[in-house]
């Protein structure tokens, strides 16, 4: 009932990645982008046989960054608006953390999260209206 360790936690992840090619994970966010409505594009930046970067690009003309490595079990999400991330996911150096909206350069722990959800969390924060 007590909390996994970073380690356990960083393994765990590394299986779940490793179960993926690259191009498996591409596909899961090509069918992610086709069936959202803030998804205007995405550019392949780098495939290969453990790495992928695109750029999922949004209607308000901001982007997400992602990035994973199979091989590392490395992942990273990042909403950029102009030049700078306004908020993000990834298990960098200290294990999955979040980079909070209201203070993207904090890093507080966080459950892993897939694409899919990091997307949806995007939506929800830029594109869902409080308005009347």
């Amino acid at each position: 009932m007590g909390s996994r360790s970073h380690s356990e936690t960083a393994a765990g992840e590394r299986i779940q990645l490793a179960n993926l090619t690259p191009h498996d994970l591409l596909a899961r966010i090509v069918a992610a982008c086709t069936q959202s409505s803030a998804v205007t594009a995405y550019t392949v930046r780098i495939l290969d046989i453990d790495v992928l970067s695109l750029r999922v690009y949004l209607v308000d003309n901001s982007f997400i960054e992602v990035f994973c490595n199979v091989t590392t079990g490395k992942a990273a999400f990042a909403l950029i608006v102009g030049d700078r991330r306004v908020y993000g996911k990834d298990n960098a150096k200290m294990g999955w953390h979040i980079h909070p909206l209201d203070d993207p350069n904090a890093h507080h722990p966080c459950a892993p999260v897939s694409f899919e959800a990091f997307l949806s969390e995007v939506e929800a924060l830029r594109f869902s209206s409080t308005q009347p």
